[in-house]
């Protein structure tokens, strides 16, 4: 159901953001070393595996995900992590060639320092000659008619806190970690890669 809800239905129509743009980021950064924060439905992940995956580390707070997640990939490669990006203590202690967090960003609690926090830990899981790459929702584009529902149902119940989040303070919070920063609009997406994590 979030193949079909969120990537095919939700993030075209809503967000204007495209499963095919997504997977154009994971054909481009996706390495044999991979780490994913925030895994989803590990769609990506299996549309676009490696034959010489050395490791696919599954961090995310569900172990049902994680469970589900790594039955869909089918390789040895894949270790699982019950851990929070928000606490740096529950997180593996390597770092990696590539660091996916897709569509996680607009999920976390916009109060405090979150987000920043967040891409704080992101950084510290990244290579030296790694790269971040992921997508978020942004509070402030210019929705369409269903983005402007769904911004106010997901805002509701939780599964969003992005109401106030902005292309501007995403890159601030990314060059605050990493030297060198790319952003792509996609209307309300904003997809994103970020290397040379500052330590």
């Amino acid at each position: 159901m979030y193949d079909l809800f969120v990537l095919h239905f939700t993030s075209p129509r809503a967000w204007g953001c495209t499963a095919d743009e997504l997977s154009q980021m994971y054909r481009q950064h996706l390495s044999h070393d991979h780490a994913e924060v925030g895994v989803g439905s590990g769609y990506f992940l299996s549309s676009h595996g490696r034959a010489d995956w050395t490791q696919v580390s599954l961090i995310d707070p569900n172990p049902a995900a994680l469970q589900y997640v790594s039955r869909r990939l089918t390789t040895p490669a894949v270790i699982r992590h019950v851990a929070d990006i928000l606490d740096a203590t529950t997180l593996p202690p390597q770092r990696y060639k590539s660091v996916g967090a897709n569509y996680v960003l607009h999920c976390l609690d916009a109060s405090g320092d979150s987000k920043r926090t967040a891409i704080a830990n992101l950084a510290r899981l990244t290579a030296d000659d790694g790269t971040l790459f992921g997508a978020t929702v942004l509070g402030d584009a210019e929705h369409n008619r269903l983005g402007r529902a769904l911004m106010r149902i997901c805002n509701a119940t939780g599964a969003f806190d992005n109401t106030a989040d902005d292309e501007a303070s995403l890159r601030h919070h990314l060059s605050a970690h990493f030297h060198t920063v790319h952003i792509e609009r996609r209307r309300a997406v904003a997809m994103f890669t970020a290397s040379g994590p500052i330590r």
